[in-house]
């Protein structure tokens, strides 16, 4: 039951994309108050659908259909109708995790759906072994999953989107999806990045 209330009721719905459920939002900002439905959880958050989303600001409350409490979450983005939503707690945590083991970068990056349709052209500004935070415009258009192009690597890393708003975004790298075909090059990431350095030089 504990671990149940550490994932703020929602844990039985743990990564099952097609799982949804029937909960209460509070607004803690303006005191709206909506129903909505939960879906596509994870570790990070989840996704909130109600035709009245556009009242929600940033700090809400969440009551699960047969829960007695409240958890807090925050909304990162809200498109149409959804709302992404991460759980405070791991909000905090992935920032605790990030000041340990991401560095501050600057490299060109574009973000693009699998099938292409959509590029965007923008930064990292901090990166580490399991995600990054990048800046560009017109990060909101962009599906969960994404696909990232950088000069220094020979293909596309997989990534998703553990919070994003439309200037800003943290990723989470998905390493496993390309490691077959990206094991070779790994080793030698920081000597080709002092490589790509020189070539621009040249």
């Amino acid at each position: 039951m504990s671990s149940e209330n550490k994932l703020h009721g929602l844990a039985h719905l743990l990564d099952q994309p097609d799982a949804e459920e029937e909960v209460l939002v509070v607004d803690f900002d303006n005191l709206s108050v909506i129903n909505a439905v939960a879906s596509n959880v994870s570790e990070w958050g989840f996704r909130l659908t109600s035709p009245d989303i556009g009242e929600l600001y940033k700090n809400i409350g969440i009551r699960p259909k047969d829960a007695a409490k409240l958890f807090k979450a925050h909304v990162t983005s809200v498109k149409g109708s959804d709302a992404a939503v991460v759980f405070s707690k791991n909000e905090k945590s992935v920032s605790d995790k990030r000041r340990e083991k991401r560095n501050n970068v600057s490299i060109p990056v574009k973000i693009a759906d699998f099938d292409g349709i959509t590029e965007i052209s923008g930064t990292i500004v901090d990166a580490g072994k399991n995600g990054c935070r990048i800046t560009a415009k017109g990060l909101t258009a962009l599906p969960e999953e994404v696909l990232l192009t950088m000069r220094k690597f020979d293909r596309a890393v997989v990534a998703e989107f553990a919070w994003r708003n439309d200037t800003s975004a943290g990723l989470r790298l998905l390493w496993d999806r390309t490691l077959e075909q990206d094991d070779e090059d790994g080793e030698s990431d920081d000597d080709t990045e002092v490589d790509s350095e020189e070539q621009q030089d040249a």
